[in-house]
């Protein structure tokens, strides 16, 4: 016979390898636990990284003796008893394969007490071979010891990393743990030494300042937005802060930490051109939908999900995100407003406003000679031109310097973008049409963007089955062979049921005609030309950032400019 059934030992490890990858999952798993056993405290002490001792202590409900026995039996759960609680699943774990798989590769003890119970009891795996069930001395709730994981696969042990790096990956979990759950107390040992100490906070901003430090967590401000069942709400990082990689880019969904393309493109789609090319923003995504409308049984270490309505997801999610940094926009200098006035203890000048002018700048200020305006960029006064490229401008909040090419750029940028969206685009037509040659599964998706195409300047004909001709693309796209960009545009189709690389591939070529057509650096302003572009950036979105995400404008604010001038104590 070729075919033959799996011992029950060989069964438990090729299924702890599809849980247990390093002593990070094991962490994940058993804080999920503690956690839908309503724990309030969790403790995780480690040694060696890991690899020696993993021990995870909580105050949760506890499990009664029965319940222990058949903890660590293959697909016993507490959270599922009928079929459709598969599809509405509001747990973290529920696959009840973690305890059995971790205890087939390592020597796991549980102590566990339930709060009508009068004492505990303990239970010992070793190398998913169970021992009998005694006594012990116990508080509510459970302690799980892991010891010596992978000691019985020395294959296994072999693929992990440096003793840094599975530390630094149980930081990680512990730390995306304590951000979706911040009424719960975490505390991480590593070899006697406290790692991290997150006492229960009731504002999620205190648990942002405690995972991600003061200087990330203030960058952030909150954000919140319903469609329909669908809640995206969090907390997020407004231009220009980035960052080179993903790392504090967090995303939920019903406070489960996932790893899902659908929401890390949503996220960068909300942020438009307001970041430069390679960088990430810093977002921390809670997203809210119905138990039904999302499937967590998708991936063996839960980590990816399917919407049943992904396209609205994906929309949800980058609307939110795009509103939130409008508000944003809206007072480029939102440090400048409520300062704090710092107590000084030396001699300091008298708050009378200051009326002198600078010779060096190229334009003194002639506010008596023309009005200002209500709007933020307006209403600043207009100080001058220096080094031929920045406008220097006051206001009662401190002092800022505007970059007149970026500035204009993003003026004219959204001027040819509202053209775009309007359906304004002209188009040309081809002389010689390119062909396109697709894939069945590329047909399907390219047929339900054609309207999109056509809206956006793109013509194409069916010329065959699977072969497309492309006619007419938008005007002010340069020469050149526009297939691999309409297959781009499938391709990410295919990732978010609705595609949007159209746009963002005509936004592209907008933002370089914007950069090419508008002011130069080592152009002499007119006063009236400064205050007519700003009065522009007032009826402009994202006025801060040019379409390349490089800034528009840097202030500073009187705190600021008072510690540079070491004018505080």
């Amino acid at each position: 016979m070729k075919i033959h059934i799996l011992s029950d030992e060989m069964a438990s490890r090729i299924a702890a390898g599809e849980v247990v990858e390093r002593p990070a999952s094991v962490v994940k798993e058993l804080i999920e636990n503690s956690l839908d056993a309503g724990a309030t405290e969790i403790f995780v002490w480690l040694e060696r990284s890991g690899t020696a001792l993993i021990r995870v202590t909580d105050n949760g409900g506890g499990m009664a003796v029965e319940d222990l026995a058949l903890a660590v039996e293959r697909h016993a759960t507490s959270k599922i008893r009928e079929d459709e609680d598969l599809f509405r699943i509001a747990t973290l774990g529920f696959r009840g394969e973690a305890l059995p798989s971790i205890g087939s590769v390592s020597r796991m003890e549980i102590i566990s007490r339930s709060p009508d119970s009068s004492s505990g009891h303990r239970l010992r795996v070793e190398g998913g071979k169970k021992e009998e069930i005694v006594a012990a001395a116990a508080a509510v709730g459970t302690t799980i010891e892991i010891r010596d994981i992978f000691f019985n696969t020395p294959a296994r042990r072999k693929f992990l990393k440096s003793p840094a790096t599975e530390l630094s990956h149980i930081c990680d979990v512990v730390n995306r743990m304590a951000l979706a759950h911040p009424s719960v107390h975490f505390r991480l040992q590593h070899d006697g030494r406290n790692v991290a100490d997150y006492a229960a906070v009731r504002e999620a901003k205190d648990r942002l300042q405690q995972v991600l430090g003061r200087d990330v967590a203030r960058s952030l401000v909150p954000f919140s937005s319903r469609h329909g069942e669908l809640s995206a709400s969090g907390f997020l990082s407004s231009a220009p802060t980035s960052f080179p990689n993903a790392r504090y880019l967090h995303t939920f969904v019903n406070r489960r930490f996932v790893r899902d393309k659908v929401l890390t493109h949503a996220v960068l789609q909300g942020y438009d051109t307001l970041l430069m090319k390679g960088q990430y923003p810093a977002v921390a995504l809670f997203l809210d939908v119905p138990f039904a409308d999302v499937d967590v049984n998708v991936h063996p270490a839960k980590y990816e999900v399917r919407f049943r309505r992904q396209s609205d997801v994906h929309e949800g999610v980058a609307t939110a995100i795009r509103l939130a940094l409008q508000r944003e926009a809206k007072g480029p200098l939102a440090k400048f407003r409520n300062i704090e006035q710092v107590a000084f203890t030396g001699v300091r000048e008298s708050a009378a406003p200051w009326t002198g002018r600078v010779a060096a700048f190229a334009n003194p200020p002639q506010a008596a000679v023309l009005p200002v305006g209500e709007g933020f960029f307006s209403s600043m006064n207009v100080l001058g031109q220096i080094l031929g490229c920045y406008l220097v401008c006051s206001s009662s909040q401190g002092l800022a310097l505007i970059d007149q090419h970026a500035a204009h750029e993003r003026v004219a940028f959204e001027k040819l973008r509202r053209d775009l969206n309007s359906g304004k685009m002209q188009t040309q037509n081809l002389l010689i049409p390119q062909t396109l040659e697709l894939s069945a599964g590329e047909v399907a998706l390219l047929e339900k963007e054609l309207a999109l195409l056509e809206r956006f300047g793109y013509l194409i004909e069916t010329v065959g089955p699977e072969n497309y001709a492309i006619t007419a693309v938008p005007a002010f796209l340069p020469e050149g062979d526009y297939r691999h960009a309409l297959r781009r545009m499938i391709a990410e189709a295919a990732e978010v049921e609705k595609s949007e690389t159209v746009r963002q591939h005509l936004e592209e070529r907008l933002a370089t005609i914007a950069c090419h057509s508008v002011i130069r650096a080592n152009r002499k302003l007119e006063m009236s030309e400064m205050r007519a572009l700003l009065q522009e950036l007032d009826q402009t979105e994202f006025a801060t950032q040019c379409p390349h995400g490089r800034p528009v404008l840097v202030g500073f604010s009187r705190d600021e400019l008072d510690r540079m001038f070491k004018r505080t104590v």
